[in-house]
């Protein structure tokens, strides 16, 4: 699927299929699950700025639901908290909360989206410190 397509199935929600143009809920539930793999994957390749980007848009879109993305947020923070500290311990840093909070208060729009889902400063202070 190209770029055309992907734009056409997000803005209508129908898709080309056979020649002719059909809604994405008539597609096979195969074809949907290795769509939704095609764009997981492209979304993990980008950085994180246009990570954030896609996903504040689709939030935004009704897209994607604020529960299912504080869900996954809350999945992979301890996993990014984790990996931020064996950063820190690699470059014989002391691993504090502020040094692990460091990068999380630096990407505003990251912070803005974990707050818009319910996720404030308080909840990754906790989580850092859990942590440390």
């Amino acid at each position: 699927m190209g770029r055309k397509d992907r734009e056409r199935v997000q803005q209508t929600g129908k898709a080309h299929r056979g020649g002719s143009v059909v809604t994405v809920k008539d597609i096979p539930k195969v074809e949907q699950d290795r769509m939704q793999r095609v764009g997981e994957s492209a979304l993990q390749a980008m950085n994180t700025g246009n990570q954030v980007k896609v996903l504040r848009d689709s939030l935004h879109l009704g897209k994607l639901s604020r529960g299912k993305l504080r869900k996954t947020l809350e999945d992979n923070a301890p996993k990014e908290m984790r990996k931020g500290a064996e950063k820190l311990r690699k470059k014989n840093k002391p691993v504090t909360v502020d040094a692990l909070l460091e990068e999380y208060r630096k990407d505003t729009a990251f912070k803005a989206l974990a707050e818009e889902v319910g996720l404030d400063e308080a909840w990754f202070i906790a989580l850092a410190e859990k942590e440390c």
